[in-house]
């Protein structure tokens, strides 16, 4: 709840003139659910899960969508007024691309940015083979794309490939682009498009140490599907 209000704020401001904005309300305890249900905006709609769990949250949400493109905000992220605008036209100029993504800012709990422009690391602005983005998050050990903030799918390629699967669980979101992207194109705007707010905890060790097996595990699953 804390960020819950600058994320609708920053929803609500898109300057996109067609836009569903979906809230999959997840079971939380804070005041969420009460603040959700009382904002007065024919664009908003908010559904409840029917399981707990981030997976089933976010397939939830994606399945509810019913516009052609699909972006997912987590809920102490935010995305810049013009953010929408400009990957939906990156898509709709690039017809083979599936995914569109972007780098972001990482601000700190009070909204300061710590990192301006993080992501897309070794990708030149513009349209990239998908499967060829996926190898490079394989082989550098690294999620190249970004949290899902970042990215805009077209709703047809994201629904043919659920659900999203947190069985291994700090890679819900590679897993998922992983069955994606490679369906086609993807395209890289050379900008920062919103924020990725992280947490003291974020930065610990343990969670370090942590993501880093789940990455390494996440690209042995990666590599025996090719084979």
């Amino acid at each position: 709840m804390p960020h819950l209000k600058a994320l609708t704020d920053a929803l609500l401001a898109q300057d996109y003139p067609d836009l569903e904005i979906v809230f999959s309300e997840g079971g939380s305890t804070d005041g969420s659910a009460e603040f959700l249900t009382a904002i007065d905006d024919p664009r908003v709609r908010v559904i409840t899960p029917d399981a707990p769990g981030a997976a089933r949250n976010w397939t939830a949400a994606t399945e509810a969508a019913q516009g052609e493109f699909i972006k997912l905000v987590c809920q102490d992220d935010l995305i810049r007024p013009d953010a929408i605008t400009k990957q939906v036209h990156d898509l709709t100029s690039n017809p083979t691309a599936v995914m569109a993504f972007a780098p972001r800012d990482i601000i700190d709990a009070k909204g300061n940015v710590l990192y301006a422009k993080r992501g897309c690391q070794g990708l030149k602005p513009g349209l990239h083979s998908g499967a060829s983005v996926i190898n490079n998050c394989y082989t550098k050990g690294a999620n190249i794309i970004g949290e899902p903030l970042t990215v805009l799918f077209r709703r047809e390629q994201l629904l043919a490939s659920m659900p999203w699967d947190d069985s291994n669980p700090l890679m819900l979101d590679v897993t998922q682009y992983a069955k994606v992207a490679p369906k086609g194109d993807v395209f890289v705007r050379d900008e920062s498009i919103g924020a990725f707010r992280v947490s003291n905890s974020s930065w610990s060790t343990r969670l370090a140490n942590v993501q880093r097996q789940q990455f390494a595990r996440w690209q042995r699953e990666y590599a025996e599907s090719l084979t």
